[in-house]
């Protein structure tokens, strides 16, 4: 026979186990424009993704100015395309690390690149000794719905 202190022990340890069940955030995703004539149609534009509130926000009052006036994003790197990071048939080999990107007036010309000829091309420098990447002419271009 099984007492009833055991029974609530059992009971609240269950509710604790199912109430600490890790919450996946939902992510938005946005697109990134790139100002300038391009060399390769690769280079045009990527993919980022972000479930931060203050930066949505921002992000929002971006989509509202001009293009001139928005500001650039800035990154860490992770490999892989993180299932988004595309610009038309290209997947990227990288994707900025979620919930740590942000929107900047400007960085250091050491992190300028292009998403294709540069990072794609030459991942081990990026990885190796940049880990971030800021691309002058970048932007919010619009949102994408998944």
């Amino acid at each position: 026979m099984m007492r009833p202190g055991f029974i609530l022990i059992a009971a609240i340890g269950l509710l604790i186990a199912s109430c600490s069940k890790k919450v996946e955030p939902t992510y938005r995703y946005f697109e990134v424009g790139i100002t300038g004539v391009q060399a390769d149609w690769r280079d045009s534009s990527f993919v980022v993704a972000t479930a931060d509130t203050q930066l949505i926000n921002k992000i929002i009052t971006q989509l509202a100015m001009p293009i001139d006036d928005r500001q650039i994003v800035s990154g860490e790197l992770v490999r892989g395309n993180g299932g988004y990071n595309i610009n038309g048939s290209h997947s990227f080999g990288w994707h900025f690390k979620e919930n740590n990107w942000e929107l900047v007036d400007m960085s250091a010309e050491i992190y300028d690149g292009r998403a294709y000829s540069d990072l794609d091309v030459d991942p081990n420098y990026w990885f190796g000794q940049m880990k971030r990447f800021a691309p002058w002419g970048s932007y919010i271009k619009k949102e994408i719905i998944r």
